[in-house]
């Protein structure tokens, strides 16, 4: 015998159609874009520094932490600002859904969620398409040849399509939702993304595992078996990483030089600051430095 199951149909709310672009930039203080516009969205998100963004006619700043949306057709580009070095993010995509009109004209803090979603994108991107490092002019999408993460050219469109619901749902554009209970496992990224905003707020200083023992209230070996899974990396090799990535800010601003920058990040000394930057970058500071200036 057979049934005829009913079928729930899902609605859409928020559909991308395509991607066209993503771009992770490490700009000097000098860059400045032409002009232009397009069919697609375009998100931009500085994750560090600042920037300045045309919309249309106005010219808007953005900070570490915000982003716009530009929508489609508008007339937008993006400069630097002079003795700020930004990282700056860019995803391009097409989307018909009327939810969208939301983001319309919109500059807005990310929360830790969408900081979250940005980073697990970039990785996902970078590990799936071929990203010219600080190529403006990069105008489609290429999956990589050879050693293309499975599935992530779907994880990168849903992860965005969640991210956008989820500012939606925030800002209770639509109704006001429920208060939402998550499962054990968001916690469990929750506690590591505490460990984060300590490590962003200590970034200038010295952050030891006795410090957050003391800040969180749980035992090191807790911080750092929770941690680990999250992240799946140490809370000191995470941190340097951190730090390591600000120093690559500081090097393209170039009002410090290299023993002055290991300073201010309070590395024990200059020799085991290049040793870790070589770490994390597979360059030394001289030839990361090169590099910017070649590009």
């Amino acid at each position: 015998m057979t049934y005829d199951i009913p079928k729930f149909t899902v609605r859409r709310a928020v559909e991308i159609s395509s991607i066209t672009s993503i771009h992770y930039f490490e700009f000097d203080d000098s860059f400045v874009d032409t002009p232009e516009s397009h069919e697609p969205w375009e998100l931009v998100y500085v994750d560090r520094g600042a920037c300045e963004i045309l919309a249309g006619e106005e010219t808007l700043p953005l900070s570490q932490g915000e982003m716009y949306f530009h929508k489609p057709y508008e007339r937008h580009m993006l400069k630097t600002v002079r003795g700020i070095a930004p990282n700056i993010f860019i995803i391009v995509f097409s989307s018909d859904s009327p939810a969208m009109q939301y983001f319309e004209g919109k500059k807005l803090a990310a929360s830790m969620t969408a900081k979250q979603h940005i980073a697990a994108i970039i990785h996902e991107a970078s590990s799936t398409f071929e990203l010219p490092f600080n190529d403006p002019r990069m105008a489609e999408l290429k999956l990589k040849e050879t050693g293309a993460l499975w599935a992530g050219e779907q994880s990168v469109l849903l992860r965005l399509e969640l991210m956008l619901i989820e500012i939606i749902r925030d800002n209770r554009y639509y109704s006001e939702s429920p208060k939402r209970f998550y499962p054990k496992d968001i916690v469990s990224d929750d506690f590591a993304l505490s460990v984060i905003r300590l490590m962003e707020e200590r970034i200038y200083g010295q952050l030891t595992m006795d410090d957050l023992s003391r800040e969180l209230s749980f035992g090191k070996t807790y911080i750092s078996r929770k941690f680990r899974r999250a992240c799946g990396s140490s809370v000191i090799d995470y941190y340097n990483m951190m730090k390591i990535n600000e120093a690559k800010r500081l090097v393209r601003e170039g009002r410090y030089n290299f023993f002055e920058i290991s300073e201010r990040l309070m590395f024990s000394n200059s020799h085991y600051f290049s040793t870790l930057f070589k770490k994390h970058t597979g360059m030394t500071p001289t030839q990361y430095k090169r590099s910017i200036k070649n590009d």
